[in-house]
């Protein structure tokens, strides 16, 4: 895993005073671990698609909102 669990332990206990479990924490990294994979495999082939050698931060942006997008259209049309 990319992140660690003390870094999702971290991340979660600045937004709450409860305790953590390293299972909560575990998980947290997984889920951010794969949506961050979409993104950027998204990001990379827009990248690819415009001509451009180097993934730009528009390109992470572009991707986002179209992950976004396919989201909501899954849970209206699902």
């Amino acid at each position: 895993m990319e992140f660690s669990i003390r870094s999702m332990s971290i991340l979660l206990k600045q937004e709450t005073d409860k305790r953590v479990s390293e299972s909560a924490a575990n998980q947290l990294g997984e889920v951010l671990e794969k949506f961050s994979e979409d993104i950027a495999s998204d990001a990379i082939s827009l990248a690819a698609e415009e001509g451009y050698q180097t993934v730009k931060q528009e390109h992470i942006k572009t991707a986002l909102d179209q992950y976004l997008d396919r989201e909501i259209q899954q849970s209206y049309f699902s």
